[in-house]
């Protein structure tokens, strides 16, 4: 499978400080995993859980590694994100970029899938996307219920 992108623009109600914070925050990133069984933080920029996905395409448990870096608050981040599975694996680069947007702040953000291995692999492209895109909605609306700004 080639690369996947992934990316957009989001605006919330919150401080451009705070909506960092929580972002980058990798005890916060763990709740708002969709299908999450697990996770532990072996150092500060590293985070490791097991999730065990409802897709269709996968029905094992994957273990992710998720390690922040080049973090430049309030602003931006980076973040790898490697997941291990019986016959699958995936590698996911993603970025996020905030600015100031009058009381609250706008983020720009893109991931790119980089690798598929073993099944993950065989898994047609619009599929993956349509997973992704499934678990990309649920994470910004947990993001949003953490912020107080769902319910």
């Amino acid at each position: 499978m080639s690369h996947l992108e992934f990316g957009g623009d989001e605006s919330f109600a919150t401080a451009p400080e705070r909506l960092f914070a929580t972002l980058t925050d990798l005890d916060t990133l763990a709740g708002t995993i969709p299908d999450l069984v697990s996770s532990e933080r072996p150092d500060p920029q590293t985070l490791k859980c097991v999730v065990k996905p409802r897709f269709s395409f996968l029905r094992a448990s994957l273990r992710l590694t998720i390690s922040l870096t080049d973090v430049v608050p309030p602003h931006s981040a980076l973040m790898h994100i490697a997941g291990q599975g019986i016959g699958a694996s995936i590698e996911i680069s993603s970025s996020l970029n905030i600015e100031p947007e009058g009381a609250g702040s706008r983020l720009h953000w893109a991931a790119t899938i980089e690798r598929t291995g073993g099944l993950m692999a065989t898994v047609p492209a619009g599929l993956m996307k349509g997973a992704a895109d499934q678990v990309i909605r649920q994470a910004w609306q947990q993001v949003r219920v953490r912020l107080g700004e769902l319910t």
